[in-house]
């Protein structure tokens, strides 16, 4: 049974900036705001659920050459609770463009939910294409997620890249 809610769940950051530079490397930190403009969900025979969003994501960071700043981009994820309701998996995929038709696209994965450590979502992402000035673009990194206001969600992300 599938039917569309508003739920907003998760994620990421997002992708590329006019600042990146071939040759350039280095880390960096920022804030990302979600935005979720469909969610299905799907109830499973054994109690658990299928979650999948379509979501749009803006990338602020705290250095305006790092390769995520002030990026906006489009995403899908899918989100999976086991029976009880507990988190059970979650993962998706995000694609940016500047205005000069540059991209970047990254992965990313939820590592923990609801623990003391990570009260409400963390993760790992990492970039897994570019073209333009950001071909080549290799990095990884870690995000949490801070607050949720109905389809609207935020967090704060870290980072490490290099660029050939």
């Amino acid at each position: 049974m599938m039917r569309k809610c508003c739920v907003t769940l998760l994620v990421v950051f997002v992708l590329g900036t006019l600042s990146a530079f071939a040759g350039d490397s280095g880390s960096g930190s920022g804030h990302f705001i979600n935005h979720n403009n469909m969610v299905e969900i799907t109830q499973m025979d054994d109690g658990s659920s299928s979650l999948v969003m379509h979501y749009s994501s803006v990338t602020l960071a705290d250095n305006s050459s790092h390769p995520s700043a002030d990026m906006a981009a489009e995403c899908v994820g899918v989100m999976r609770t086991n029976a009880d309701g507990s988190f059970g998996s979650g993962e998706g995929t995000c694609f940016g463009k500047t205005a000069d038709g540059d991209t970047q696209s990254y992965w990313w994965k939820v590592d923990a939910a609801g623990t003391a450590a990570c009260p409400d979502m963390c993760g790992s992402w990492g970039y897994f294409a570019g073209n333009g000035k950001f071909k080549g673009l290799q990095g990884t990194g870690t995000w949490q997620r801070t607050n949720v206001i109905g389809d609207l969600s935020w967090g704060t992300w870290k980072n490490s890249y290099s660029m050939p």
